[in-house]
């Protein structure tokens, strides 16, 4: 039972990962007309969302 949650856990992760930070870093980089590896991708998405949740809090603490 323990492996079904764990592999339902996992794809969850995958999904989320793919949807929100690779998507995000493939449309960043597809802005200049480049196609990163999935991993620059990855990491362009976290930058970004990170930069959009730094804005949003110094927009909310005013």
């Amino acid at each position: 039972m323990g492996t079904v949650i764990d592999s339902l856990v996992r794809g969850l992760a995958e999904m989320l990962f793919d949807a929100f930070l690779t998507k995000t870093g493939r449309g960043l980089w597809g802005l200049v007309g480049l196609r990163p590896h999935d991993l620059v991708a990855m990491f362009c998405g976290m930058i970004f969302w990170t930069f959009v949740g730094l804005f949003t809090c110094a927009m909310l603490g005013e």
